[in-house]
C-alpha cells in the first residue's frame, strides 16, 4: 500500500481528501503544519507528499526545499489556493512532482498522484524535445521560445502517449479506455477535442502535425522542412 503524508490544516480539506485517499487504498498520515510535518516525515518513509502552501507556522516552498535536499525524497505535489505563474514555475523549479490549485477536483487529483507515483524515479519526468517545444510530462508544462503553458491533465495524458512514440499509431480505443475508462461516442468526441486543443498549443511550429486515422487513431508527426 502505498503511504502519502499530507500535510493541510484546513479541517474540511483534510476530511474530504483523506476519505477520498483511502477509499482509493491509500495509506494516509496528517500533519497539520510544517513542524509536525518535519517530525513524521523523520519518523518513516512516505511514497507521495500532498503539501499545502499556505501554514500556520510557515510556507510550504521553504519546507519542500529541504525534503528535496534528502536521498529519500518522494514526489511533491502542492496544493494552494494560489496559481500565478511566479508560483507555479518556483514550485516546479524546486522540483515539486505537480500543482493544483483548490478545490482540486477529486478524480483529477487521483489521476495526478497516481501519475507521480508510476513517474518518480523512471525518468519519464525529463523534457522532450517536440520540434521547437520542449514538453515535461510530469509537470505537464509545455515550452515554446522561453514561454510556458500547464495543459489540463488529459491533454498532458494524450500528448504524453503520443510523444512517447512520435511518428506511431496510437489508437483511439487505446486512448479512450486508459484515461476515460470506455470507449463510446461522448468519450470519443472528447478525445477529438483534445486533439484539437493539442493542435492549437503546437501552432507555432508549422512542422508538428496531428494526423488523424479514421476509426483507428491519431499519430504525432514531426517533419524536417516546414509544411506549406
Amino acid at each position: 500500500m502505498r503511504h502519502i503524508l499530507f500535510v493541510e490544516d484546513d479541517a474540511f480539506i483534510r476530511s474530504i481528501l483523506c476519505e477520498l485517499l483511502r477509499l482509493e487504498n491509500f495509506e494516509v498520515t496528517i500533519a497539520i503544519n510544517i513542524e509536525s510535518a518535519k517530525k513524521k516525515f523523520e519518523e518513516k518513509p512516505f511514497d507521495l507528499i500532498l503539501l499545502d502552501l499556505s501554514l500556520p507556522d510557515g510556507n510550504g516552498f521553504d519546507w519542500a526545499k529541504e525534503v528535496i535536499r534528502t536521498h529519500s525524497c518522494p514526489p511533491i505535489i502542492f496544493l494552494t489556493s494560489h496559481t500565478s505563474i511566479s508560483d507555479v514555475k518556483r514550485g516546479f523549479e524546486l522540483g515539486g512532482a505537480d500543482y493544483m490549485k483548490k478545490p482540486v477536483d477529486q478524480e483529477e487529483l487521483i489521476l495526478r498522484i497516481k501519475r507521480a507515483l508510476s513517474d518518480f524515479n523512471t525518468g519519464s519526468g525529463q523534457e522532450r524535445q517536440i520540434g521547437e517545444y520542449l514538453y515535461n510530462p510530469t509537470s505537464l508544462v509545455l515550452s515554446h521560445q522561453g514561454k510556458s503553458v500547464m495543459l489540463g491533465q488529459l491533454q498532458g495524458a494524450v500528448l504524453d502517449e503520443l510523444s512517447a512514440c512520435i511518428g506511431q499509431v496510437v489508437t483511439k480505443n487505446e486512448l479512450l479506455n486508459k484515461y476515460w475508462g470506455e470507449a463510446n461516442y461522448f468519450t470519443s468526441r472528447n478525445l477529438d477535442s483534445v486533439i484539437v486543443k493539442l493542435r492549437n498549443q503546437f501552432k507555432n511550429d508549422p512542422r508538428i502535425y496531428f494526423a488523424s486515422l479514421k476509426r483507428v487513431g491519431y499519430r504525432l508527426l514531426v517533419y524536417n522542412e516546414k509544411l506549406n
